[in-house]
């Protein structure tokens, strides 16, 4: 049998970051995708991730919840995103901060956070996140989510992609 294992380690180990008391933030995340990478694709990938965490209410985005895995040449590659879940995080904030914000991140700190990494293409990274986040609803009752929950969740995601 051979071994298909690789090499997978979190933001939190790479940046010494204790996930509990963290500062991260999703610039942090950007510079560290794209020293690993050493490509600015690595950006592109952060900011879409941010994109949907803040979409989508996933305040649940601590340091353990970013990856990156290393291939057999020893190249890194921003793992794929895990640990997606709408969350109000027990302290009522993201864990990451977006651009310094993480009590209410909006569109207008997305976009500035990739100005700041000088993303050209950052309206239309945010746009797609957007359109897939708006068919949440459809995915959500093919899955068997309660109406409750459903509803509930709809208002939050509503909200959240108004532009403001």
């Amino acid at each position: 049998m051979q071994n298909n294992r690789v090499h997978l380690h979190s933001a939190s180990g790479l940046l010494h970051d204790n996930f509990r008391l963290s500062n991260l933030d999703y610039g942090h995340l950007m510079d560290l995708a794209f020293r690993l990478e050493n490509h600015l694709k690595g950006y592109k990938k952060v900011l879409r991730l941010a994109c949907f965490n803040v979409l989508t209410h996933n305040r649940d985005d601590h340091s353990k919840n970013f990856a990156f895995l290393m291939n057999k040449k020893g190249d890194w590659q921003f793992a794929p995103a895990y640990d997606l879940t709408f969350s109000f995080s027990s302290h009522g904030q993201h864990s990451a901060t977006v651009n310094g914000e993480g009590e209410n991140p909006t569109q207008k700190h997305l976009l500035e956070l990739a100005a700041l990494f000088d993303l050209k293409n950052a309206k239309l990274i945010l746009e797609e996140v957007k359109n897939a986040v708006n068919n949440w609803q459809h995915f959500a009752k093919q899955a068997g989510v309660s109406k409750t929950s459903l509803d509930l969740i709809q208002k939050v995601i509503q909200k959240q992609c108004k532009d403001r």
